[in-house]
């Protein structure tokens, strides 16, 4: 072959390699093209870096934020973070990986820092597979005021909305969903870091089962110093009557798991980083956009995804550190009391049954507040076909043990379809019959051991001096007019022996001289086993006895 044919052969290869090249490129472009994890951190780092200049003379680094803000610059966008991770969590399963289901990654954030976001964004970037992460989406809840949030949209490749007033996280992370469009939606608080290959257990794990909430496992990024420490795997989450969130050991069974780093079945978790697949979002309701604190918004996802037909796990293989404040640190932003007792209250009164008396026994100014309107949850609980309490305390969280109480009875105390009710005023006010219904704090009744009738921190009343024979509803003052007995159906005044009697209900409850079989004398409660208990007899006394001897040792 000649020379010159050679050298045309050697172009004619050239052209087509860079052909083929380039077709690939353009190809490649058009399909990553959204891709966020393509994005050179130089860009957020140049960011860092120019936001750094601004801070000489920061007097108060604690101030606006609750964290130290020139230790935070100090540390840049993908910086490294030790692996925290079991060294099982190694292992080569990219046989698997291939598979992989695509993730929306959903960061929420408000009133955080560029510093700690850049951080947050390089980490999702350096730390992720590129091929799982469909998208970014940023929301900002609610816009700086001094504009500062403005960097984001100099970051190519992600989507950034902001709400002008902040509407909480659920309603937010929602927002966000209905824009996503990845097989999986993860999302991220603002205040996170993610470790490495964070996110493809999470995703494998949802592979495995497509109606799962997933969760990491929560390392923790100091408030002051930035560093990175690991926490130990063998927590989950939980709460107690109160519905306070906490972290706990997890049961003795779990360490006899076949592999250390099997997922782990959690009774709540937190929402700072949790996974679920768009479609089971979507079906199970999405975020409680009613609800006004994080803490219950957690344990009310996790028990609607646990009563509905779904699990709640923590997968050991996936770490991420969260920024850990200490409580009531100056410069966090803080949920008043207020509304996370609205809100748990409203937790309560829609998965807990019959066991919310345990949230009131325990919180009882939740009776005070505003009842909020549950019917759509109410109905989508019935939609859903979900679960009973008692089953999540049966198979799911046994761990939380009903509250000893001295109950004997509670419920509604009624007549057909009348109930004992009162209406608000100053105390002491007439008991009435009014029509039942379901969620009126006023006709909700507590039956005590000792004989007492409690609403609200109230008493059931009567005597026939100071109240002419009505029955009153007055402050519980321990004294013997506020002390009643079963005997059969009728509820017998402990003072008087007089039953209690709804003849002239439009009026007033009286007590009146007891008449065998008397219909207006005859009442029924909701839930009174423990008087048909009979290990617990000593409660129904005959009329015939003397009352007055009978003492709270007795009972």
């Amino acid at each position: 072959m000649t020379r010159k044919k050679r050298c045309l052969s050697f172009s004619v290869l050239l052209c087509l390699f860079s052909g083929v090249y380039i077709l690939w490129h353009i190809i490649w472009n058009l399909l990553s093209r959204n891709m966020p994890a393509d994005l050179d951190i130089s860009l957020l780092q140049e960011l860092h870096y120019a936001k750094k200049l601004t801070l000489t003379g920061q007097n108060e680094p604690l101030h606006q934020y609750g964290y130290h803000i020139v230790n935070s610059y100090a540390n840049r966008p993908g910086r490294h973070i030790p692996d925290t991770r079991h060294p099982s969590c190694h292992s080569n399963t990219s046989h698997m990986l291939k598979k992989l289901p695509s993730a929306s990654i959903i960061i929420t954030f408000h009133q955080v820092d560029q510093s700690v976001l850049l951080r947050n964004i390089a980490s999702i970037l350096v730390r992720s597979r590129p091929a799982v992460i469909h998208e970014i989406i940023i929301v900002e809840d609610g816009t700086s005021p001094d504009g500062e949030s403005q960097f984001l949209t100099q970051i190519p490749g992600i989507k950034v909305f902001r709400n002008k007033e902040s509407q909480g996280r659920g309603v937010a992370r929602t927002q966000a969903a209905a824009r996503a469009t990845g097989d999986v939606l993860v999302f991220v608080d603002g205040l996170t870091e993610v470790n490495v290959d964070w996110l493809s257990p999470l995703l494998l794990r949802l592979m495995e089962s497509p109606r799962n909430l997933v969760a990491p496992v929560l390392d923790s990024i100091d408030h002051m110093t930035f560093e990175y420490a690991p926490v130990s795997t063998l927590f989950r989450g939980g709460f107690d009557w109160s519905l306070q969130y906490h972290w706990e050991d997890i049961p003795i069974s779990y360490m006899a798991r076949p592999h250390p780093m099997t997922p782990v079945r959690s009774p709540v978790i937190s929402g700072s980083v949790l996974a679920m697949r768009r479609d089971f979002f979507n079906w199970l309701g999405k975020y409680d956009q009613t609800q006004g604190a994080k803490e219950t918004e957690d344990i009310e996802l996790s028990l609607r995804a646990w009563l509905c037909g779904g699990q709640v796990e923590i997968v050991p293989c996936s770490k991420v550190g969260v920024i850990h404040f200490k409580k009531g640190q100056m410069g966090v932003p803080q949920v008043s009391f207020s509304a996370y007792i609205r809100s748990a209250r409203q937790v309560a009164e829609i998965w807990l049954d019959d066991y919310k008396r345990f949230f009131f026994a325990v919180r009882p100014s939740a009776r005070m507040q505003p009842k909020a309107d549950i019917t759509l949850q109410r109905k989508l609980k019935e939609k859903l076909k979900c679960r009973n309490f008692k089953w999540y305390l049966t198979f799911i969280y046994p761990q939380l043990q009903p509250l000893i109480s001295d109950e004997v009875a509670y419920g509604h105390i009624q007549q057909g379809n009348s109930c004992i009710d009162f209406d608000p005023g100053q105390l002491p006010i007439v008991a009435k019959l009014r029509n039942c219904e379901d969620d009126k704090d006023s006709q909700e009744w507590s039956w005590r051991k000792k004989g007492v009738i409690v609403s609200s921190g109230m008493c059931l009343t009567s005597d026939l001096m100071n109240t002419q024979g009505f029955v009153v509803v007055q402050f519980c003052n321990d004294m013997e007019n506020q002390l009643w007995y079963r005997h059969d159906m009728k509820i017998v005044h402990q003072e008087t022996n007089l039953c209690l009697d709804g003849r002239q209900a439009n009026t007033g409850l009286l007590i009146s001289d007891c008449i065998k079989d008397s219909a207006s004398q005859m009442w029924y409660i909701s839930n009174e086993k423990l008087f048909n208990n009979p290990e617990l007899a000593y409660l129904n006394f005959d009329n015939d006895n003397d009352h007055g001897d009978v003492h709270d040792d007795q009972l």
